[in-house]
């Protein structure tokens, strides 16, 4: 196992271990999960997940930690429905849903795996705004340890990228914008809020 096959495995294993302490934070009442940024990322999530790998130039272990998030992020989203544990939906959380799906339509359209890709990390970029604004309104939970986990694990996969055969600029979107530009602000705004109300 080379350099970027072992990172490649961590961020997929760790991407795990965050999923399984949120969803105890879920099922404890401490993260109420946005339904417009949750919709998004399973929508998104299977777009990103059908074209990373390609991105990445079919590179299982790359990829490993987008199917991991994918499968794990649906499992919680579908547990908070029907458990009732989410918050409601913004007027920003639908544009960033519509947004989603005109992404969806153009990738069908065009075949662009790449272009898609990258379009998704801006809607990526958009759907943590509920959640952000929801933690800053006190109208969301969250609480930090599965969002720092996140954010390590995303470490870890820009890492794999970086060692790796094929070094495509744009395999690094994903992990960059939706793992360390994302969840780093979403740790902020929780530490922020926290520190506020103390």
């Amino acid at each position: 196992m080379d350099v970027s096959q072992f990172f490649g495995l961590l961020a997929g294993l760790t991407a795990l271990v965050v999923y399984f302490f949120y969803f105890k934070q879920v099922s404890k009442n401490q993260s109420t999960p946005n339904p417009a940024t949750w919709i998004i990322w399973v929508i998104i999530g299977l777009i990103n997940l059908l074209t990373y790998f390609s991105v990445t130039g079919n590179n299982w272990w790359q990829s490993f930690i987008v199917i991991a998030v994918f499968f794990c992020m649906t499992g919680v989203f579908v547990y908070s429905i029907f458990r009732g544990k989410i918050s409601r939906v913004s007027n920003i959380g639908w544009i960033s849903l519509i947004l989603a799906i005109i992404i969806g339509i153009f990738w069908q359209v065009t075949s662009n795996d790449r272009i898609a890709n990258l379009l998704l990390q801006g809607i990526y970029l958009i759907s943590y705004v509920p959640t952000g604004i929801g933690i800053i309104k006190g109208t969301v939970k969250e609480h930090y340890p599965a969002w720092i986990g996140a954010f390590v694990a995303y470490t870890f996969s820009v890492i794999s990228i970086w060692a790796g055969p094929q070094i495509d600029w744009i395999a690094y979107a994903h992990p960059v914008v939706n793992g360390l530009i994302c969840n780093g602000t979403i740790v902020i705004l929780i530490l922020l809020k926290k520190k506020i109300n103390l």
